[in-house]
Protein backbone atom coordinates (compact mmCIF):
# COMPACT_ATOMS: atom_id res chain seq x y z
CA UNK A 1 0.00 0.00 0.00
CA UNK A 2 2.83 2.41 0.86
CA UNK A 3 4.56 1.63 -2.43
CA UNK A 4 1.34 2.45 -4.29
CA UNK A 5 0.99 5.82 -2.52
CA UNK A 6 4.62 6.71 -3.25
CA UNK A 7 4.20 5.67 -6.89
CA UNK A 8 1.07 7.85 -7.23
CA UNK A 9 2.86 10.82 -5.68
CA UNK A 10 5.81 10.42 -8.02
CA UNK A 11 3.47 10.11 -10.99
CA UNK A 12 1.62 13.30 -9.98
CA UNK A 13 4.88 15.21 -9.49
CA UNK A 14 6.15 14.00 -12.86
CA UNK A 15 2.89 15.02 -14.55
CA UNK A 16 2.99 18.50 -13.01
CA UNK A 17 6.63 18.89 -14.03
CA UNK A 18 5.81 17.90 -17.61
CA UNK A 19 2.82 20.27 -17.69
CA UNK A 20 4.89 23.17 -16.44
CA UNK A 21 7.27 22.72 -19.38
CA UNK A 22 4.59 23.36 -22.01
CA UNK A 23 5.53 27.04 -22.02
CA UNK A 24 9.16 27.66 -22.96
CA UNK A 25 10.61 31.15 -22.70
CA UNK A 26 13.42 32.28 -24.97
CA UNK A 27 14.86 34.09 -21.93
CA UNK A 28 13.53 33.94 -18.38
CA UNK A 29 15.52 37.00 -17.27
CA UNK A 30 15.83 40.24 -19.26
CA UNK A 31 17.93 43.23 -18.24
CA UNK A 32 16.44 46.38 -19.78
CA UNK A 33 19.67 48.27 -19.18
CA UNK A 34 19.72 51.93 -18.16
CA UNK A 35 16.77 54.27 -18.64
CA UNK A 36 16.16 57.84 -17.53
CA UNK A 37 14.02 58.65 -14.52
CA UNK A 38 10.30 58.69 -15.36
CA UNK A 39 11.11 57.34 -18.84
CA UNK A 40 9.18 54.01 -19.06
CA UNK A 41 11.03 51.05 -20.52
CA UNK A 42 9.56 47.89 -22.08
CA UNK A 43 10.96 44.37 -22.41
CA UNK A 44 9.51 41.50 -24.43
CA UNK A 45 9.54 37.91 -23.15
CA UNK A 46 9.08 35.54 -26.09
CA UNK A 47 7.76 32.04 -25.52
CA UNK A 48 6.81 28.90 -27.45
CA UNK A 49 4.24 26.15 -26.92
CA UNK A 50 6.27 22.91 -26.80
CA UNK A 51 3.29 20.61 -26.25
CA UNK A 52 0.67 19.11 -28.58
CA UNK A 53 -2.17 20.63 -26.52
CA UNK A 54 -3.25 24.29 -26.94
CA UNK A 55 -1.55 26.73 -24.57
CA UNK A 56 -2.83 30.08 -23.35
CA UNK A 57 -1.68 32.56 -20.73
CA UNK A 58 -4.39 33.10 -18.12
CA UNK A 59 -2.77 35.84 -16.07
CA UNK A 60 0.49 37.73 -15.65
CA UNK A 61 0.94 38.85 -12.05
CA UNK A 62 3.53 41.63 -12.00
CA UNK A 63 2.97 42.17 -8.27
CA UNK A 64 3.63 45.89 -8.53
CA UNK A 65 1.72 48.88 -9.84
CA UNK A 66 5.00 50.08 -11.37
CA UNK A 67 4.78 47.29 -13.97
CA UNK A 68 2.24 46.99 -16.79
CA UNK A 69 2.02 43.54 -18.43
CA UNK A 70 0.47 42.89 -21.84
CA UNK A 71 -0.05 39.51 -23.52
CA UNK A 72 -2.19 37.71 -26.08
CA UNK A 73 -5.10 35.81 -24.55
CA UNK A 74 -5.82 33.44 -27.45
CA UNK A 75 -4.51 29.86 -27.48
CA UNK A 76 -1.23 28.85 -29.09
CA UNK A 77 -0.96 25.52 -30.91
CA UNK A 78 2.17 23.38 -30.80
CA UNK A 79 5.18 25.29 -32.12
CA UNK A 80 3.41 28.65 -32.09
CA UNK A 81 5.18 31.65 -30.56
CA UNK A 82 3.79 34.35 -28.30
CA UNK A 83 5.13 37.24 -26.29
CA UNK A 84 4.57 39.03 -22.98
CA UNK A 85 5.43 42.73 -22.89
CA UNK A 86 6.33 44.23 -19.50
CA UNK A 87 6.61 48.02 -19.12
CA UNK A 88 8.30 49.56 -16.07
CA UNK A 89 7.29 53.14 -15.24
CA UNK A 90 10.81 54.07 -13.95
CA UNK A 91 9.41 56.29 -11.19
CA UNK A 92 12.19 55.40 -8.72
CA UNK A 93 15.91 56.00 -9.18
CA UNK A 94 18.36 53.13 -8.81
CA UNK A 95 18.42 49.42 -9.55
CA UNK A 96 15.14 47.62 -10.30
CA UNK A 97 14.83 43.83 -10.01
CA UNK A 98 11.42 42.13 -10.10
CA UNK A 99 10.00 38.63 -10.56
CA UNK A 100 6.76 38.23 -12.52
CA UNK A 101 4.49 35.17 -12.23
CA UNK A 102 2.99 33.82 -15.45
CA UNK A 103 -0.07 31.57 -15.07
CA UNK A 104 -1.07 29.30 -17.93
CA UNK A 105 -3.53 26.46 -18.50
CA UNK A 106 -0.56 24.07 -18.36
CA UNK A 107 -0.08 24.09 -14.60
CA UNK A 108 -1.53 25.39 -11.34
CA UNK A 109 1.93 26.70 -10.44
CA UNK A 110 3.20 29.83 -12.21
CA UNK A 111 6.35 30.12 -14.29
CA UNK A 112 8.57 32.96 -13.09
CA UNK A 113 10.25 35.49 -15.34
CA UNK A 114 12.49 38.32 -14.19
CA UNK A 115 13.00 41.94 -15.27
CA UNK A 116 15.94 44.13 -14.33
CA UNK A 117 16.70 47.78 -15.04
CA UNK A 118 18.70 50.74 -13.82
CA UNK A 119 16.99 54.13 -13.57
CA UNK A 120 19.34 57.10 -13.89
CA UNK A 121 18.70 60.83 -13.71
CA UNK A 122 21.07 61.34 -16.64
CA UNK A 123 21.96 64.78 -15.35
CA UNK A 124 18.98 66.19 -17.25
CA UNK A 125 16.46 66.78 -14.45
CA UNK A 126 16.17 69.73 -12.10
CA UNK A 127 16.92 69.41 -8.40
CA UNK A 128 13.22 69.97 -7.66
CA UNK A 129 12.26 67.05 -9.92
CA UNK A 130 14.87 64.69 -8.51
CA UNK A 131 14.40 65.65 -4.85
CA UNK A 132 10.80 66.88 -4.37
CA UNK A 133 10.78 66.37 -0.58
CA UNK A 134 12.81 68.17 2.07
CA UNK A 135 13.61 67.78 5.74
CA UNK A 136 15.11 71.18 6.48
CA UNK A 137 18.25 71.33 4.30
CA UNK A 138 18.23 67.62 3.43
CA UNK A 139 16.46 66.91 0.14
CA UNK A 140 14.91 63.49 -0.58
CA UNK A 141 13.64 61.59 -3.61
CA UNK A 142 10.70 60.27 -1.56
CA UNK A 143 9.14 60.48 1.90
CA UNK A 144 6.92 57.43 1.40
CA UNK A 145 8.75 54.10 1.13
CA UNK A 146 6.79 51.13 -0.21
CA UNK A 147 7.67 47.43 -0.30
CA UNK A 148 4.86 45.99 -2.39
CA UNK A 149 4.10 42.27 -2.69
CA UNK A 150 6.86 40.64 -0.68
CA UNK A 151 6.43 36.88 -0.39
CA UNK A 152 6.96 35.26 2.99
CA UNK A 153 10.64 34.42 3.44
CA UNK A 154 11.90 36.87 0.82
CA UNK A 155 13.76 40.15 1.24
CA UNK A 156 13.37 43.36 -0.77
CA UNK A 157 15.33 46.60 -1.18
CA UNK A 158 14.32 50.23 -1.75
CA UNK A 159 16.62 53.22 -2.18
CA UNK A 160 16.08 56.79 -0.98
CA UNK A 161 18.19 59.33 -2.84
CA UNK A 162 19.57 62.23 -0.72
CA UNK A 163 21.04 65.65 -1.51
CA UNK A 164 22.85 67.54 1.22
CA UNK A 165 21.78 71.15 0.72
CA UNK A 166 23.20 72.36 4.03
CA UNK A 167 26.50 74.14 4.70
CA UNK A 168 28.01 71.22 6.62
CA UNK A 169 28.95 67.59 6.09
CA UNK A 170 25.87 65.47 6.73
CA UNK A 171 25.80 62.00 8.31
CA UNK A 172 22.42 60.36 7.47
CA UNK A 173 20.85 58.31 10.25
CA UNK A 174 17.42 56.72 10.43
CA UNK A 175 15.74 56.50 13.83
CA UNK A 176 13.07 54.08 15.08
CA UNK A 177 13.80 51.37 12.53
CA UNK A 178 11.60 48.32 13.24
CA UNK A 179 13.18 44.87 13.49
CA UNK A 180 12.21 44.00 9.91
CA UNK A 181 14.16 46.93 8.39
CA UNK A 182 17.88 47.53 8.11
CA UNK A 183 19.56 50.56 6.54
CA UNK A 184 22.86 51.09 4.74
CA UNK A 185 24.16 54.60 4.06
CA UNK A 186 26.16 55.24 0.90
CA UNK A 187 28.33 57.16 1.64
CA UNK A 188 28.20 57.36 5.41
CA UNK A 189 29.10 61.07 5.25
CA UNK A 190 27.77 63.38 2.51
CA UNK A 191 29.68 66.55 1.72
CA UNK A 192 27.96 69.87 1.13
CA UNK A 193 26.09 69.90 -2.18
CA UNK A 194 26.77 66.18 -2.78
CA UNK A 195 24.41 63.26 -3.21
CA UNK A 196 24.06 59.99 -1.39
CA UNK A 197 21.49 57.31 -0.78
CA UNK A 198 19.97 55.16 1.92
CA UNK A 199 19.38 51.53 0.99
CA UNK A 200 16.58 50.00 3.04
CA UNK A 201 16.26 46.22 3.21
CA UNK A 202 13.05 44.52 4.29
CA UNK A 203 13.42 41.14 6.04
CA UNK A 204 10.02 39.49 5.66
CA UNK A 205 10.70 36.78 8.25
CA UNK A 206 10.55 39.52 10.90
CA UNK A 207 7.08 40.65 9.87
CA UNK A 208 4.38 39.36 12.19
CA UNK A 209 1.28 39.95 10.08
CA UNK A 210 0.28 39.11 6.55
CA UNK A 211 -1.12 41.92 4.47
CA UNK A 212 -0.35 45.58 5.04
CA UNK A 213 2.28 46.55 7.60
CA UNK A 214 2.81 50.28 8.16
CA UNK A 215 5.19 52.25 10.33
CA UNK A 216 7.06 55.55 10.52
CA UNK A 217 10.82 56.04 10.62
CA UNK A 218 12.62 59.33 11.16
CA UNK A 219 15.61 60.92 9.46
CA UNK A 220 17.99 62.61 11.90
CA UNK A 221 19.18 66.02 10.74
CA UNK A 222 21.95 66.23 13.34
CA UNK A 223 23.37 64.23 16.23
CA UNK A 224 20.83 64.00 19.06
CA UNK A 225 17.88 64.98 16.83
CA UNK A 226 14.37 64.12 18.03
CA UNK A 227 11.51 62.48 16.14
CA UNK A 228 8.56 64.48 14.87
CA UNK A 229 6.20 64.97 11.98
CA UNK A 230 8.70 67.26 10.22
CA UNK A 231 11.34 64.49 9.83
CA UNK A 232 8.96 61.53 9.44
CA UNK A 233 9.16 59.00 6.59
CA UNK A 234 6.24 56.64 6.01
CA UNK A 235 6.97 52.96 5.35
CA UNK A 236 4.50 50.34 4.13
CA UNK A 237 5.06 46.68 3.30
CA UNK A 238 2.61 44.15 1.86
CA UNK A 239 3.43 40.59 2.97
CA UNK A 240 1.81 37.89 0.82
CA UNK A 241 1.12 34.31 1.91
CA UNK A 242 2.51 31.34 -0.01
CA UNK A 243 -0.71 29.74 -1.24
CA UNK A 244 0.50 27.59 -4.13
CA UNK A 245 -0.78 24.04 -3.58
CA UNK A 246 -2.36 25.21 -0.32
CA UNK A 247 -5.70 23.55 -1.09
CA UNK A 248 -6.94 20.55 -3.03
CA UNK A 249 -6.64 20.97 -6.78
CA UNK A 250 -10.36 20.48 -7.33
CA UNK A 251 -11.59 22.85 -4.63
CA UNK A 252 -9.78 26.12 -5.13
CA UNK A 253 -11.51 29.50 -4.90
CA UNK A 254 -11.37 31.98 -7.78
CA UNK A 255 -11.21 35.60 -6.62
CA UNK A 256 -12.76 38.15 -8.98
CA UNK A 257 -13.20 41.90 -8.48
CA UNK A 258 -15.25 44.24 -10.65
CA UNK A 259 -12.67 47.04 -10.75
CA UNK A 260 -9.29 47.95 -9.26
CA UNK A 261 -9.60 51.63 -10.25
CA UNK A 262 -12.45 53.10 -8.21
CA UNK A 263 -13.41 56.62 -9.33
CA UNK A 264 -15.68 58.31 -6.78
CA UNK A 265 -16.01 61.84 -8.16
CA UNK A 266 -15.11 65.29 -6.88
CA UNK A 267 -14.84 66.17 -3.19
CA UNK A 268 -15.29 69.96 -3.40
CA UNK A 269 -17.23 71.06 -0.32
CA UNK A 270 -18.43 67.54 0.50
CA UNK A 271 -17.27 65.94 3.71
CA UNK A 272 -17.34 62.40 2.33
CA UNK A 273 -17.22 60.50 -0.96
CA UNK A 274 -18.54 56.96 -1.41
CA UNK A 275 -18.08 54.19 -3.95
CA UNK A 276 -18.17 50.41 -4.21
CA UNK A 277 -16.76 47.41 -6.05
CA UNK A 278 -18.11 43.88 -6.31
CA UNK A 279 -16.17 40.82 -5.20
CA UNK A 280 -17.18 37.35 -6.37
CA UNK A 281 -16.03 33.74 -6.11
CA UNK A 282 -15.97 31.91 -9.45
CA UNK A 283 -14.13 28.86 -8.11
CA UNK A 284 -15.07 25.58 -6.44
CA UNK A 285 -13.74 26.24 -2.96
CA UNK A 286 -14.61 28.79 -0.28
CA UNK A 287 -13.07 32.21 -0.92
CA UNK A 288 -11.67 33.82 2.24
CA UNK A 289 -10.87 37.53 2.34
CA UNK A 290 -8.37 37.25 5.15
CA UNK A 291 -7.23 40.90 5.18
CA UNK A 292 -8.91 44.09 3.97
CA UNK A 293 -6.83 47.14 4.81
CA UNK A 294 -6.66 50.78 3.76
CA UNK A 295 -3.28 52.40 3.11
CA UNK A 296 -4.59 55.86 4.00
CA UNK A 297 -6.39 56.92 7.21
CA UNK A 298 -9.00 58.82 5.21
CA UNK A 299 -10.27 55.59 3.62
CA UNK A 300 -12.66 53.18 5.36
CA UNK A 301 -14.06 49.92 4.02
CA UNK A 302 -17.09 47.81 4.88
CA UNK A 303 -18.69 44.64 3.54
CA UNK A 304 -21.22 42.14 4.90
CA UNK A 305 -19.10 38.97 4.72
CA UNK A 306 -15.50 37.91 4.24
CA UNK A 307 -16.13 34.29 3.22
CA UNK A 308 -17.84 33.54 -0.09
CA UNK A 309 -19.17 30.19 -1.19
CA UNK A 310 -18.72 29.20 -4.86
CA UNK A 311 -20.88 31.51 -6.99
CA UNK A 312 -21.42 34.07 -4.21
CA UNK A 313 -20.87 37.83 -4.54
CA UNK A 314 -20.48 40.68 -2.06
CA UNK A 315 -20.31 44.46 -2.39
CA UNK A 316 -17.35 46.25 -0.80
CA UNK A 317 -18.19 49.83 0.16
CA UNK A 318 -15.42 52.45 0.24
CA UNK A 319 -15.68 55.86 1.94
CA UNK A 320 -13.22 58.75 1.83
CA UNK A 321 -13.55 61.16 4.78
CA UNK A 322 -12.23 64.65 4.01
CA UNK A 323 -11.32 65.48 7.60
CA UNK A 324 -8.65 62.75 7.66
CA UNK A 325 -7.01 63.67 4.38
CA UNK A 326 -3.42 64.77 4.88
CA UNK A 327 -2.83 62.58 7.93
CA UNK A 328 -1.08 59.92 5.84
CA UNK A 329 1.49 60.17 3.04
CA UNK A 330 0.18 56.98 1.41
CA UNK A 331 -2.04 57.09 -1.66
CA UNK A 332 -5.73 56.22 -1.03
CA UNK A 333 -5.80 52.49 -1.72
CA UNK A 334 -7.40 49.34 -0.36
CA UNK A 335 -5.48 46.07 0.00
CA UNK A 336 -7.30 42.73 -0.18
CA UNK A 337 -5.55 39.49 0.81
CA UNK A 338 -7.27 36.24 -0.24
CA UNK A 339 -6.75 32.48 -0.14
CA UNK A 340 -6.87 32.20 -3.93
CA UNK A 341 -3.46 30.70 -4.88
CA UNK A 342 -3.58 32.36 -8.29
CA UNK A 343 -4.57 35.78 -6.97
CA UNK A 344 -3.57 36.13 -3.33
CA UNK A 345 -4.02 39.90 -3.33
CA UNK A 346 -5.58 42.86 -5.09
CA UNK A 347 -5.14 46.60 -4.64
CA UNK A 348 -8.00 48.99 -5.34
CA UNK A 349 -6.85 52.51 -6.16
CA UNK A 350 -9.35 55.08 -4.87
CA UNK A 351 -9.41 58.05 -7.26
CA UNK A 352 -11.12 61.38 -6.65
CA UNK A 353 -10.73 65.09 -7.30
CA UNK A 354 -10.31 67.57 -4.48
Amino acid sequence: MKKYVILCALTLASTLSMEAQRISFERNTINAGTTLWKRPVTVVFKYTNKDKDPLFVREVDAGCGCLKPEWRADALMKGDEGEIRITYDAQMLGHFDRYIDVYTNASEKPVRIRMKALVSNGGQNTIEELFPYSIDDILLSTNNVEFLDVNAGDSAKVEIEILNNSDNVYTPTLMHLPSYLTAEYKPEMIARGRRGKIELTLHSEELKDLGLNQTSIYLARFSGDKVGSNNELAVSAVLLPDLHFAEEFTRKPNFQISDTELNIGKLGKKTKLKGNVKISNKGRGVLKLSKIQAFNQAVTVSLKKTELQPGEEVQMNVVVDAKFLGLSKAQPRVLIITNDPQRPKAVVNVNFEK
